[in-house]
């Protein structure tokens, strides 16, 4: 059977242009992860907040992935600081569709703590469970930016809730694990490390003239290049302040800073500071802002430069430096989040710390006047992300579905188990107000019967003959009472040679009444157990019974069937469900047994006390 996997990312879809404010490493990983899973066998159904009114609502992505267009808030681009008012909305519309298509999915992965919002009401409502790759922790994020940080203080709160409600958590590196419980308490058992990758479709060596040419850049420069988000954090000042002092020492070097959107407000504020800074260093004509490209000429940029530069303040993983160091291109870095576990330092790259631009500029400078480092570097590299592409993720990614699958199977199994005891329950309850006084009438038939000197005969098909047998054994031998002589009770389905001879000779439907013809006497008592009363062979012997004088009783379900039109006593168990009526049927057998078992005991007790006083009295 097909896995059928739900992706919530609220906010990154894999269908939107990469480099603008909220389009950039959550987009990769939740459309590359998609593709993968998808050729692993997985349906994928990846929700995101609708914000295109001229987008349809499902989109046909690829083969077995759909992108579901979900409405929350207005129909409109919105940065992700201002989407938690209308995740409930998500929600809510998100269970509609799943409800309204009969959609059943194996699990759901939630990208981003607002996703895990809705993946925890998914989850209380539709019990689906879910893991969670939160990409970005809000309290890692205040840590660096402080009353900057535009999201709801609230943030945190929630993401400790969806770490208690998720199955598994993603961490994409150790530092990710580390401040997963240094500032959540995450359980450590919760947490697997799978990072990040790259597409080596996409991303792979080509000839450094050729990739300027194809750029039009001039091949007389040399050129290094940050690539990214035009935000804050990602320290692209830091990355222009360390340049102004490499072109000193370097004076044909170039800086491409790829990425950001133009028509964007925010974006262009972060422009406006940028190219001021290039103008108080006079880099104006040495910085090249080339705003965001198409995946597709990424791995020109990342061919056409000697180096990668990417240092934010914090960074829990980084697609980027993969992708540079898969197009063989070294990588000096942040000494931190996942750019720090996956570049390693003196090998494939150098390491430094953030908002030091003076120690980024000497690492710079070293790396562009030693060719063979460089080169050496470039051959680790290549070695080095083989390890990380998206199809390894991916499997990885894989096998942890498989571990919290069985896991929802037995969710589900225990629900329905409790679902039965709870249906059997009500049908106890109900039979409970229904035949209480049908059962104490007929113990006190029975009672009658037994003290007269008579017997009680018992029958019925499949597992009402094991029942039959069951009540004979209880009143035969004893319930709850030791030492009390033996009632006088036989089951109809012990004796195989006459049933079998009688069935093979005759016919199976008259296999009771034969035995009631040839045992029974006026004033035995008959009772037939059946779950439905039209077993011929239950008919055949109440009439039989009938006939000669004999009470009829009956433990029947459903309707009665026919039976009911024979029986003295007719206890129907008011469920059309098999197991259950057989359930109720064995808790009235006991009931019975207990209660005649009682009768006899005080009325044999009360006897032998009669018996002494008129021996005294004589």
């Amino acid at each position: 059977m097909q896995k059928k996997i739900a992706f919530i990312s609220d906010h990154a879809s894999p269908l939107a242009t990469l480099g603008g404010k909220d389009s950039g490493g959550q987009n990769v990983y939740v459309a590359e992860v998609a593709v993968q899973l998808s050729l692993l066998g997985y349906q994928v159904d990846i929700y995101t907040r609708a914000e295109d009114p001229t987008q349809d609502e499902i989109v046909y992505w690829k083969p077995n992935i759909r992108v579901i267009h979900i409405v929350a808030g207005p129909i409109a681009i919105l940065p992700k600081e201002q989407l938690y008012d209308y995740m409930t909305e998500f929600s809510s519309n998100m269970i509609s569709f799943i409800e309204d298509n009969h959609l059943q999915y194996h699990l759901v992965h939630a990208h981003f703590w607002l996703s895990g919002m809705v993946a925890i009401d998914v989850k209380k409502q539709l019990e689906i469970p879910f893991v969670v790759t939160f990409h970005a922790l809000g309290a890692v994020r205040r840590l660096h930016q402080g009353c900057s940080d535009k999201f709801p203080k609230i943030r945190e709160k929630i993401e400790r809730d969806i770490i208690w409600q998720a199955e598994r958590i993603i961490a994409e590196c150790p530092n990710d694990l580390k401040d997963l419980i240094q500032h959540y308490q995450a359980p450590l058992d919760k947490i697997e490390i799978i990072p990040c990758g790259y597409n080596p479709t996409d991303f792979y060596p080509v000839d450094r003239k050729e990739a300027k040419k194809r750029l039009n850049l001039n091949p007389a420069f040399t050129y290094i290049l940050q690539l990214g988000r035009m935000v804050k954090r990602k320290g692209i000042d830091n990355v222009i302040e360390a340049f102004s002092h490499a072109q000193h020492a370097i004076p044909e070097l170039r800086l491409l800073v790829v990425g950001g959107n133009f028509q964007s407000e925010d974006d262009q504020i972060e422009f406006d500071r940028l190219n001021h800074l290039c103008e108080e260093l006079d880099l104006k004509d040495k910085v090249i802002f080339t705003g965001q490209k198409n995946r597709d000429m990424l791995r020109y940029y990342y061919a056409a430069s000697e180096l990668f530069i990417t240092t934010p303040w914090y960074e829990p993983f980084g697609i980027t430096p993969l992708e540079s160091m898969a197009c063989g291109t070294p990588v000096i870095g942040a000494d931190v989040g996942g750019i720090s576990f996956t570049v390693r330092n003196g090998e494939t790259g150098l390491l430094v710390a953030p908002q030091q631009p003076q120690q980024l500029s000497s690492a710079i400078v070293d790396l562009i006047s030693d060719d063979r480092k460089r080169l050496k570097f470039a051959v680790n590299a290549l070695r080095h992300v083989k390890s990380f592409t998206w199809k390894t993720v991916s499997e990885s990614i894989a096998q942890l579905y498989e571990q919290c699958i069985p896991q929802v199977r037995e969710r589900e199994t225990i629900a329905h188990i409790k679902q039965n005891f709870l249906n059997s329950s009500k049908v106890l309850e109900k039979a409970a107000d229904m035949l209480a006084l049908c059962i104490a009438k007929l113990s006190f038939k029975m009672v009658e019967v037994l003290q007269n000197g008579n017997k009680i005969m018992i029958c019925g098909n499949g597992g009402s003959a094991a029942e039959s047998q069951h009540f004979a054994a209880e009143l035969v031998g004893r319930f709850e009472i030791p030492n009390r002589p033996g009632y006088p009770v036989i089951s109809l389905n012990t004796d195989s040679s006459v049933i079998t001879a009688w069935a093979n000779d005759f016919g199976y439907d008259t296999i009771f009444s034969r035995q009631v013809q040839a045992l029974g006497q006026s004033g035995d008592m008959l009772i037939c157990l059946s779950t439905s009363g039209k077993s011929p062979n239950i008919i055949n012997a109440l009439k039989e019974a009938s006939n000669k004088d004999i009470i009829c009783a009956n433990l029947l379900g459903k309707d009665g069937g026919e039976a009911t039109q024979f029986g003295d006593h007719n206890l129907i168990v008011p469920s059309d469900n098999t197991a259950r009526i057989q359930e109720v049927q064995l808790h009235v057998i006991h009931q019975l047994c207990a209660l005649v078992e009682q009768q006899m005991s005080t009325k044999a007790i009360s006897t032998e006390h009669n018996i002494i006083q008129k021996k005294l009295t004589a």
